[in-house]
């Protein structure tokens, strides 16, 4: 878990560190850093801790090709981790100059401004909460049963850390994602950094600031037990951006989110809706682990209210 509290420990920690100017960097890439267990009061556990308050409050930026998450303190200083995949092996933190930039900056923000129950989970998503093997050989199963969307636009709502790129779905170009946890964008952009477009917002305020314009996609997915949270109206609006399938995801009766944002009434509600949401659609559906999943055409009129 990492909260505000995480981010003022640090915010607070750095002034108190012993930071070594890295002198071999000094004319290509000046910087400074501490070691875990080498820097005075600075332990690895410290170090991983810090790498999980960049990774959840930074933002992406591009070291020359290299995606990374840079955190700033209002100081003029941006800090860094070197973990790569697993920050639990984080060991390095770096810092630099704000002003201090390599390369073309064309990284895909990620602030959302919304203090998601996602953002304190995510480091650990991938790892420890993410689809199991079953929900994914699942997901697999029924995109292709609708045909092949490696090649073909997909809009992703609720896209997290990227589990469709992670299937294969389809292409990064091709790709679309809208998610309010600034947290979890950031581990989806340092997996697939060049993406068709990222929307740090929630799928309300993507329609109500039409982001997507009139954008038409061959595939929308909300995986991940997405469907679990959005309301009937935002149901009924899935069809304006798309022209073909639609796959979404809700948690099962007595299941619940690792966020714990949603209780048994939250979930019961929104799986009868995923429900009359298919059957409107002469869809499908299918339960597989935590989730019950709704498979539809879009553009088959419905023929019953989303209503009980």
């Amino acid at each position: 878990m990492v909260t505000r509290d995480d981010l003022e420990w640090w915010l607070n920690r750095i002034t108190e560190l012993d930071w070594v100017f890295a002198v071999t960097y000094a004319e290509g890439a000046p910087h400074e850093y501490v070691t875990a267990d080498r820097t005075p009061a600075f332990s690895r556990e410290d170090s991983v801790r810090a790498a999980r308050i960049i990774r959840t409050f930074g933002q992406p930026a591009k070291f020359f090709r290299t995606t990374r998450i840079y955190l700033e303190d209002g100081r003029g200083w941006k800090y860094w981790d070197m973990a790569n995949d697993d920050v639990t092996v984080s060991g390095i933190i770096n810092r630099g100059r704000v002003e201090h930039v390599y390369g073309v900056q064309n990284a895909p923000r990620t602030s959302s401004g919304i203090a998601s129950p996602y953002d304190d989970v995510a480091t650990d998503w991938d790892r420890s909460f993410g689809a199991t093997a079953d929900e994914r050989e699942a997901i697999v199963d029924m995109i292709e049963s609708l045909g092949d969307f490696r090649k073909k636009r997909v809009l992703d709502i609720g896209c997290g850390t990227g589990l469709a790129l992670d299937l294969g779905i389809t292409v990064p170009a091709r790709y679309v994602g809208i998610d309010p946890s600034q947290a979890m964008l950031n581990r989806l952009v340092v997996k697939y950094p060049h993406i068709a477009g990222l929307h740090p917002m929630t799928f309300e305020q993507a329609l109500e600031q039409r982001v997507l314009g009139r954008t038409k996609f061959d595939l929308v997915l909300a995986l991940g037990g997405v469907g679990s949270y959005l309301t009937e109206a935002e149901l009924t609006r899935l069809a304006e951006h798309s022209v073909g399938p639609i796959l979404l995801s809700a948690y099962g009766p007595r299941e619940a989110p690792a966020t714990r944002d949603l209780d048994t009434i939250d979930v019961d509600s929104a799986h009868k809706r995923l429900i009359l949401l298919a059957a409107s659609h002469g869809g499908k559906i299918r339960a597989s682990g935590r989730f019950s999943f709704a498979v539809f055409d879009a553009w088959t009129s419905p023929h019953r209210p989303l209503r009980a």
